[in-house]
């Protein structure tokens, strides 16, 4: 394939995966349709909707969720985008979100999670990987994960995939796999020819949900077979994690 030079450096195609906010404020991408430039790729987008309705569909009675998250720079994104991009255009959402709390501390996450034990049906899990002790240390997340599932009795759902390996019931989050995929064959479009600046960036919309079997047990929870026959993966234990 063919490419420029420009200030004496080869401009090579660029793909990019796993963009949070609005590609289009960086230059030189002038839309999602047609990026313009040498860039396309795929975004990465919180799948509320499908989090929801898995937790709804593992307990039928719960009706209000509130969210948690700590307050990195990535968090304030997704909780700055929660309300033009699912409060505003979800019409039918199977949870109420009764709150979206962003804390600095683990004490205030701590004080959170006792807060909503008789407010909300579900804790939804957006991020604790940059929680901070009284000294100013970074908590590390499994020591975060630990305290939350023996002192919540509330089910939660988390928004990555892997949010179960720390021990928490369910969690519904993008497909790293597919997405990839996905920009693999953006990818293989430009190597054959295609113009980066006409390949739309697109939202793959793939989503993985993984179920924790050994908390769904301390919580009471029994998850629908079908649930476990469609879910991506499967763990058994809380004791081999942590």
């Amino acid at each position: 394939m063919e490419y420029t030079r420009r200030h004496g450096e080869a401009r090579l195609p660029f793909v990019f995966s796993g963009i949070n906010l609005d590609p289009t404020i960086y230059d030189p991408i002038e839309s999602l349709d047609r990026p313009g430039g040498l860039i396309t790729g795929a975004l990465e987008r919180i799948p509320y909707y499908e989090a929801f309705s898995t937790g709804k569909r593992i307990v039928p009675s719960a009706t209000k969720i509130v969210i948690l998250a700590d307050s990195s720079p990535s968090s304030d994104l997704v909780a700055g985008t929660f309300v033009e991009r699912y409060q505003d255009v979800a019409t039918d959402s199977p949870l109420e979100v009764i709150d979206y709390i962003q804390v600095e501390s683990f004490e205030e996450w701590k004080e959170k999670v006792v807060e909503y034990q008789r407010k909300a049906d579900f804790i939804g899990i957006l991020n604790y990987y940059q929680l901070r002790d009284d000294k100013g240390e970074v908590v590390p997340a499994a020591e975060v994960a630990n305290w939350t599932i023996y002192h919540n009795e509330l089910p939660e759902i988390g928004f990555i995939a892997t949010d179960t390996e720390d021990g928490f019931l369910a969690a519904v989050g993008i497909s790293y796999y597919e997405t990839g995929f996905v920009v693999g064959l953006l990818g293989g479009e430009i190597l054959e020819g295609r113009d980066p600046a006409t390949i739309p960036i697109v939202d793959p919309k793939a989503v993985d949900v993984t179920f924790n079997l050994e908390r769904a047990k301390m919580l009471g929870i029994k998850i629908p077979p079908a649930e476990l026959a469609e879910a991506t993966a499967i763990i058994q234990s809380i004791d081999e994690i942590h």
